[in-house]
């Protein structure tokens, strides 16, 4: 058995009397394309489908991933926009063998293979390896906001969307119970009513879900770091042994007293005295600073049970947005505001993307442990076996935590702004904090100045060069989709990268 594929090889683009391969010249995007996916792994898209023949035919996965990486090279990122390139290009009837594909498929084609877009980042990384395209000498990282696919009107606070899901809670059992009274009823009148209700239910359903993400997602952004929680615990559970061992001093003390009261007591009564001499102590649980050591050691401990399992509260000024959750407003690339993404990447020479990823935060200074990863998972993956050189990063991922965490790889991170790095003899001496006088030392040696001044170089032309082509806004929403659709937009990145190389090679 074999897998019901519809016919779209190249050579059924060979009409009678019209041969569209003859229309293109060898050296044509098209043909590149096709080249390159050939050389691609697709078993992962392959999982998708019978293999027994049965069912209705589908289009071959390597023809829509062609026609997508053909279209999407040219700019082209809208479905409909590529079902229309289907009837007027050349380069997408060869592709195709002529047949029409409609926007429909090729939009269900990028959400059912999300995972194997991603996939494809590191096999085209691969390619570029076996090319020698990618040189470890330098990787810059840096992030850029990319405008998501909904707008800043959409945020709404806490109050706003926990006032939103009672009110379409209500209203969702209030069209309920009219619907089920009216159930009995008879009639085209009764059904055009239940059939308008059943609308209006399926608006506010979804309206109510979006909701209750975008408030879950408010509490997800208030919850801490693992780091901050577990800087958090740490600090609690020195609070608790502290408590506990004064608790236990202030109880040894007065069971000491209580225990001497006791022997004196003896004595005297041997010596035929009434009492002992004195007020008597009185008992542990009566003793005021046991009580407060008691006290202290219960609010200690309650303190680790909140830094253990800790609550997120949003603050008021939190804002989340209905369209799109999980984009964040964060200040745009010029100046104003913006509905977007964080959007990651790390170049190495001749800006080749060694990774593309989302950061759900505006600040960069979490970002550079997880792409520093990323990196290197990649390239192992990719098959390369060298470590990078140096890592270069600007002041915007300056941190103590960073260094620390980093003390091993040959990092260097600005901890000044770009054009006092670049242009001032030394880096300020004074105002440094303490976490960061070994990065300025390593970057006031001349070696680290030759190394970071390659920064810009590396990273800039990288972001210069995606947005040229693809524009400053998503198509997608979701984090799933948004990381699937960079990571495609990465993979045409290097896709134009190999083509250029392999266009100067026959030239040679």
């Amino acid at each position: 058995m074999a897998y019901n594929f519809i016919s779209c090889s190249p050579d059924d683009s060979a009409l009678p009397r019209h041969d569209l391969r003859g229309w293109l010249p060898p050296q044509h995007l098209c043909w590149q394309v096709l080249k390159v996916v050939g050389e691609l792994d697709l078993s992962r898209f392959l999982r998708g489908y019978r293999a027994d023949g049965q069912g209705g035919a589908a289009y071959p996965p390597q023809v829509l991933l062609s026609l997508v990486l053909y279209c999407y090279c040219k700019g082209v990122r809208s479905s409909r926009r590529i079902e229309a390139a289907c009837l007027d290009d050349v380069g997408c009837r060869i592709i195709t063998g002529n047949q029409h594909i409609d926007h429909s498929t090729v939009a269900r084609f990028l959400r059912r293979h999300r995972e194997g877009m991603k996939a494809l980042f590191v096999q085209v990384l691969a390619l570029c390896a076996q090319r020698g395209l990618v040189d470890l000498s330098a990787v810059a990282v840096d992030g850029s906001p990319m405008q998501a696919a909904a707008a800043r009107s959409t945020n709404r606070s806490l109050h706003s969307l926990e006032t939103m899901i009672a009110d379409g809670e209500a209203e969702i059992d209030q069209l309920t119970g009219a619907m089920d009274d009216s159930a009995a009823a008879a009639g085209s009148t009764q059904h055009t009513a239940a059939g308008s209700c059943l609308r209006r239910l399926s608006r506010l359903g979804d309206r109510l879900a979006r909701a209750r993400m975008a408030r879950d997602k408010l509490h997800e952004r208030a919850l801490p770091s693992a780091g901050e929680i577990r800087i958090k615990v740490e600090a609690a559970e020195r609070m608790v042994a502290r408590a506990a061992q004064r608790l236990a001093e202030v109880t040894a003390a007065q069971q000491q007293r209580l225990a001497d009261y006791a022997r004196r007591s003896l004595q005297d009564q041997a010596a035929g005295r009434r009492r002992a001499v004195g007020r008597p102590p009185v008992s542990i649980e009566a003793k005021t600073k046991v009580i407060r050591q008691q006290t202290r050691l219960a609010r200690a401990q309650a303190g680790l049970h909140r830094a253990l399992n800790p609550r997120p509260i949003p603050s008021a000024a939190a804002r989340a947005s209905l369209t799109d959750p999980a984009s964040r407003l964060m200040l745009g690339k010029h100046g104003g505001y913006v509905q977007g993404y964080n959007v990651q990447i790390a170049c190495s020479r001749n800006q080749i993307l060694l990774a593309i990823e989302l950061h759900d935060n505006p600040s960069d200074t979490t970002a550079l442990i997880p792409v520093i990863r990323r990196v290197q998972h990649n390239c192992a993956t990719a098959g390369l076996s060298s470590d990078a050189a140096a890592w270069l990063a600007d002041s915007g991922y300056a941190s103590t935590a960073n260094f620390t965490a980093l003390a091993d790889l040959p990092l260097l991170v600005s901890i000044t702004n770009e054009y006092d790095q670049t242009m001032a003899p030394t880096p300020p001496s004074q105002d440094v904090p303490a976490g960061h006088r070994d990065m300025a030392a390593r970057l006031a040696s001349t070696e680290g100045k030759q190394l970071y001044a390659r920064r810009g170089a590396l990273v800039e032309p990288g972001f210069a060069q995606l947005f040229q082509r693809f524009g400053r806004r998503l198509h997608h929403r979701g984090t799933s989709d948004v990381d699937a659709e960079i990571k495609l937009l990465g993979v045409v990145h290097n896709l134009n990268k190999i083509f250029r190389h392999d266009a100067r090679r026959k030239t040679i």
